[in-house]
């Protein structure tokens, strides 16, 4: 079972709660975190999509057009 951001947050908040104790730091790390992966995500993304594409292309050439580029 794959646990969404904010079901953990709404734990955390609960323990600090239970416990007392606050640290809104910790929620901004979070977030902060939560940011980070999406920008990650999308760009592994791109990186794939731009890799499919680079490599369907350079199928498309002929051998000698790959011989005479590796030269």
């Amino acid at each position: 079972m794959k646990t969404t951001a904010e079901h953990i947050r709404e734990t955390i908040d609960a323990l600090f709660r239970s416990a007392g104790y606050s640290a809104p730091e910790l929620l901004e790390y979070i977030e902060k975190l939560e940011l980070e992966n999406g920008r990650l995500t999308q760009a592994v993304r791109k990186l794939r999509l731009d890799s499919v594409r680079r490599t369907s292309s350079d199928e498309g050439m002929n051998s000698r057009l790959k011989d005479a580029l590796r030269e």
